[in-house]
């Protein structure tokens, strides 16, 4: 059986799909090396149903094969300078990088498969339907300043570092920023391997 990834487009479905997106975020992140406890659960439940509001927001879901059950998501906007995670990059980065990089880009804010259904190439196929069609001309992200599975495949689809350690605001581990110039080429089709 074929597993499900597809763009949810309504406020209504995307309303439907919180209590799931979060059910999955605390089984992906709780984990090491993210070990994310109950109130960043909390924090992200809560950011969420801000983002939602946010300019060119996005969100593709993972569903299981009888398409009922969500096993992974990823979701982003449209970043502008007065939020918080895009001023913190934007100091680190020079005017140029800013320019180039920020500015109209696409933040991807968050993709996370639930544990169980890792492995199966659903990360790929989340990010690739997610980027697909954007009208952005770069896409922009963080990821932990580790080697993990997230960063393989962001570094496997193109993805490059612009800023190697990033320590946000009360957040004690660094963070990768890395940027995708879609431009250059949109993302590809997912294989079976991804």
């Amino acid at each position: 059986m074929t597993l499900s990834v597809r763009l949810s487009a309504t406020d209504d479905k995307v309303q439907v799909l919180t209590e799931p997106i979060v059910r999955v975020y605390r089984e992906a992140f709780s984990r090491p090396p993210y070990a994310r406890g109950q109130r960043e659960v909390a924090d992200f439940a809560f950011s969420f149903g801000r983002h939602m509001d946010r300019e060119g927001f996005r969100l593709a879901v993972a569903y299981d094969e009888r398409g009922n059950t969500v096993l992974g998501f990823a979701f982003g906007y449209t970043a502008r300078p007065g939020q918080w995670w895009y001023d913190q990059v934007a100091a680190a980065l020079s005017p140029q990088a800013v320019t180039r990089w920020l500015t109209g880009g696409f933040e991807l804010a968050e993709l996370a498969v639930t544990p169980r259904a890792q492995g199966r190439g659903l990360g790929g196929r989340l990010h690739d339907t997610l980027l697909a069609g954007l009208p952005h001309r770069t896409a922009v992200l963080s990821t932990m300043a580790l080697e993990t599975v997230a960063t393989r495949l962001y570094c496997k689809r193109g993805w490059i570092p612009l800023v190697d350690e990033l320590y946000f605001a009360g957040v004690e581990q660094p963070y990768c920023i890395m940027g995708l110039d879609l431009d250059a080429g949109r993302p590809a089709r997912p294989s079976i391997q991804d």
